[in-house]
């Protein structure tokens, strides 16, 4: 079976290079503005309550105070409210950056149409606004981590079986294009069908119920995939409670600590790692660049990589490599 795999060079620099996008119709750049003499952002992240974004932030802080830059970072607790008037509150101080991870990707076009108003460049990362002029946006192929995702479970589940899909947040479109990848791909293993889908937020505790209500309607499932690894580890927690850890075969997405820990473990097959760290470290480079009046592409992408226990232990090494040691279990270290 195929299984389609994209590449991350384990090296920090190969890391922090991206490739244009060509998700928003080309890689135009923009560039020639002179530099605005300022050294601060303001990144607003959706919330903090998730292992992937404090690692975002950890990236994002320690790449900012290797170049100089002043980076406030705030919370948005997952609401759309509070993410606007930090936004607001950013772009009345004139900011010299504003750096948005939208809680949904419709809400933030309010917050972006104000930076265009206010002339203050504007930059989004993992989520994209739906609307408004950005500076630059950057995240990982969601398509290619949901087909990742899909060939991984098939091969675990050697093309036969019953499986469940647990969404995103279905406001954003990262879940949206998650789910239109692992959809796409996984119905091309005609051996496969997909008996259960709904959203969980992209929250453990929900994951848990979800899961919970999943194997309560169907006690006979094969393979689950959750659009992140919060999720699976809430979906895993659903497993465990029924002696079904490691015999369930189930995929994530993101490669946070205890989802590499799963996997070394047998109790989870695969995850599609999309590093937090390198990302928020480009964030901030891209920042600086733009403060800089350097020339950036409008639109960059990372590309995940498939983690198994074949080489989660590579993965862990390149993470540390990266600096980043608070998303590598200890017993991987």
């Amino acid at each position: 079976m195929r299984i389609v795999r994209s590449v991350i060079a384990l090296t920090a620099a190969a890391a922090l290079s991206l490739t244009g996008c060509s998700r928003g119709g080309g890689s135009t750049a923009t560039g020639g503005k002179a530099a605005s003499g300022k050294k601060d952002a303001t990144m607003i992240m959706s919330t903090l309550n998730n292992p992937f974004f404090v690692s975002v932030k950890n990236g994002a802080q320690a790449q900012s105070a290797k170049q100089g830059l002043k980076l406030a970072v705030q919370n948005a607790d997952n609401s759309d409210a509070t993410a606007l008037n930090l936004s607001t509150t950013a772009i009345s101080k004139q900011v010299g950056v504003l750096i948005l991870d939208p809680v949904s990707s419709q809400s933030a076009t309010s917050a972006v149409n104000q930076a265009n108003s206010s002339n203050i460049p504007v930059m989004a990362f993992d989520r994209k606004p739906s609307g408004g002029k950005l500076t630059c946006f950057v995240g990982y192929d969601a398509v290619e981590a949901g087909r990742n995702a899909a060939d991984a479970l098939a091969k675990s589940l050697d093309g036969k079986g019953k499986v469940a899909e647990i969404q995103g947040i279905l406001g954003t479109n990262v879940a949206q294009d998650r789910s239109k990848g692992f959809e796409e791909e996984i119905a091309k293993y005609k051996g496969i069908t997909v008996v259960a889908k709904q959203s969980a937020g992209f929250d453990r505790a929900k994951a848990l119920n979800v899961m919970t209500n999943v194997l309560q309607a169907h006690s006979d499932i094969d393979g689950v995939y959750a659009a992140n690894d919060e999720m699976a580890m809430g979906a895993l927690s659903a497993l465990k409670a029924r002696n079904l850890a490691g015999k369930v075969e189930l995929v994530g997405n993101d490669g946070i600590s205890d989802a590499l820990a799963a996997i070394a473990s047998g109790q989870m097959a695969a995850t599609n790692a999309e590093s937090p760290y390198a990302l928020g470290q480009k964030v901030s480079s891209l920042a600086s660049d733009i403060l800089a009046g350097k020339q950036v592409d409008t639109e960059e992408t990372l590309h995940g990589k498939l983690i198994t226990k074949d080489n989660v232990k590579e993965y862990a090494k390149y993470l540390v490599g990266l600096g980043d040691t608070a998303d590598v279990p200890s017993s991987l270290r």
